[in-house]
């Protein structure tokens, strides 16, 4: 068969370019690190490659969410937990005031410190969080939630009540899971104006009412008589009101250990994610060095051999 010089030129330049272009290959996966820089290098390597990635960042958001809902449970645990000490010291005052010895005058100053608890009560109900929403607001966060009503009157109940609120029954959540949507808030309208006793039946009077009742039949000056029925009837309600955030913080609590385990689980993901795309994209240093070193051979052989071809003719001989 007869060669001619072009196709001698065509075949050496077309086989050097293609050493160059493998050798190019080579440096840059050994600079990227990276075994599949396209999806033809390794076409089910990079479908699968693109699948974990998609997994991660899903799994990345999840672990977001999940700090997000533990920062707004925390807050919230953190709160609740203050009422709970405020209803707990209102409900050992209050016991102190049934103490046969005790004068009207004396009542009437357990009724004024009872007042200042009322106060730090409705401030609690008021809480804000680091960007200045409330959080007891429900979906109406930045309105604030409690108000004192001063023209109701005693005895205080749903449709006579001394706080008023003004938020909604919205309850805030994150989506921390695949199948989870965590709830990240309680509304004032469940953990204050609709107190459950230990039953679980709604007692028909908030937590705010509750107190109000209490400084009425302690405070000489609201003119309304001690009464031990009533007053009675006022403990009972503080206990409910204990019981009834007790129940609610149970709830918080329950809900940042779920997403305590929730985070191990998406931290393992991440870390197994990692594993997996490192097996489908990264290079082998070892089998780059040797290709780049076998590479580089073929290359210079192959540019002499063009040279010494190329340099082929009769009229080296006539």
């Amino acid at each position: 068969m007869r060669v001619s010089t072009s196709q001698i030129f065509n075949s050496g330049t077309i086989g050097i370019q293609n050493l160059q272009y493998d050798l190019y290959k080579v440096q840059q996966q050994m600079s990227t690190g990276r075994r599949v820089l396209t999806p033809q290098d390794d076409p089910i390597a990079a479908t699968q490659a693109l699948m974990v990635s998609q997994s991660k960042e899903v799994n990345a958001q999840y672990r977001k969410n999940i700090g997000d809902a533990t920062g707004k449970l925390n807050l919230l645990d953190s709160t609740l937990n203050s009422i709970n000490d405020e209803l707990q010291a209102i409900y050992e005052r209050a016991v102190d005031a049934g103490n046969d010895t005790y004068s009207a005058e004396q009542r009437g100053m357990l009724a004024t410190e009872l007042k200042q608890r009322m106060l730090s009560l409705i401030n609690l109900g008021n809480t804000r969080d680091g960007m200045g929403n409330y959080i007891f607001s429900g979906f109406k966060s930045a309105t604030q939630p409690f108000a004192v009503d001063a023209g109701a009157t005693p005895p205080y109940d749903l449709n006579n009540t001394r706080v008023t609120y003004s938020g909604d029954g919205g309850v805030e959540a994150l989506q921390v899971s695949g199948s989870r949507v965590m709830a990240t808030s309680a509304n004032g309208l469940d953990v204050f104006m609709q107190v459950r006793d230990a039953q679980g039946n709604v007692t028909g009077r908030s937590m705010f009412d509750n107190l109000q009742n209490l400084i009425d039949i302690l405070d000489p000056a609201s003119g309304v008589p001690f009464d031990q029925a009533a007053y009675g009837q006022a403990l009972d309600d503080s206990l409910s009101s204990i019981a009834h955030a007790s129940s609610i913080r149970a709830s918080v609590g329950a809900r940042l250990q779920s997403l305590e385990s929730m985070a191990t689980a998406t931290e393992n993901n991440a870390y197994l994610y990692e594993i997996r795309l490192s097996e489908l994209q990264d290079l082998d240093y070892t089998e780059a060095i040797s290709r780049l070193a076998r590479l580089q051979l073929q290359l210079e052989a192959a540019q002499l051999s063009f040279k010494q071809t190329s340099q082929l003719s009769l009229f080296n001989i006539l």
